[in-house]
C-alpha cells in the first residue's frame, strides 16, 4: 500500500495547501536532506503527458508542491538511476551503448529519458531519444556541452529510500486513482 493512500484517504483535505501537505507529510523532505531528487509527474487524464523537475532543497520542494496537478502520480528518485554529466563525445558514446543495450531488453526499443535543468533550477526540459542523433538535436538547444541527466524511463518505485511515489489529492482532498 502506498503511504499516501493510508495517510490521506481516511482524512480528506481541504484548503489551499493540500498539495503542500501531500508532499511535506511524505518521506520526501527527510530524503531530500541527503541529496537531490529527480521528480516525474504523470498527469491524470494526460494521455502520457509528464512534467519533470529537479529538486535540491526544501525551498525547491515548496515551489514544486505548488506546481503539482490534481490527481497526478508523482515519483521522486533519490538514487543513481539517472546519470548526471556534461554532454560530451564520451557521454554521447555511453548513451549510444545504453540505447543499444535497451534495444536488447524485452519490451524496450532503445528510448531513454534525456533531460536538462531549466534556468529556474526546478523545471526540466526532457526528450525521449532512441538514437544518438536525436540526442544531439535535443542538446543543441542548450549551451555547448550542457549538463544533462539521462537514463531509462522509470517505473513507479516506492521503497521510501531510493524512490517515493504517491498520488496528489484531487481538489476535494481525496486521493483517487486516475488513468495516466
Amino acid at each position: 500500500m502506498r503511504w499516501i493512500g493510508a495517510a490521506l484517504a481516511r482524512s480528506p483535505m481541504s484548503g489551499p495547501d493540500w498539495r503542500r501537505r501531500a508532499v511535506m507529510t511524505s518521506p520526501v523532505p527527510r530524503l531530500l536532506a541527503s541529496g537531490p531528487a529527480i521528480v516525474l509527474e504523470r498527469l491524470a487524464y494526460g494521455g502520457g503527458t509528464t512534467n519533470w523537475y529537479r529538486c535540491v532543497d526544501l525551498a525547491g520542494l515548496e515551489a514544486l508542491a505548488a506546481e503539482l496537478r490534481h490527481g497526478s502520480d508523482v515519483s521522486f528518485f533519490f538514487d543513481d538511476r539517472f546519470t548526471h554529466r556534461r554532454y560530451t563525445p564520451r557521454t554521447r558514446a555511453e548513451m549510444a551503448r545504453f540505447m543499444d543495450y535497451l534495444r536488447g531488453v524485452p519490451g524496450e526499443n532503445g528510448t531513454i529519458v534525456l533531460g536538462h535543468v531549466d534556468d529556474d533550477a526546478l523545471h526540466m526540459t526532457v526528450d525521449y531519444p532512441s538514437v544518438p542523433g536525436e540526442a544531439d538535436e535535443f542538446v543543441a538547444e542548450f549551451e555547448p556541452e550542457p549538463w544533462i541527466y539521462y537514463g531509462r524511463f522509470p517505473g513507479r518505485d516506492n521503497d521510501g529510500v531510493h524512490a517515493v511515489n504517491f498520488v496528489v489529492p484531487d481538489q476535494d482532498g481525496v486521493v483517487r486513482g486516475h488513468p495516466y
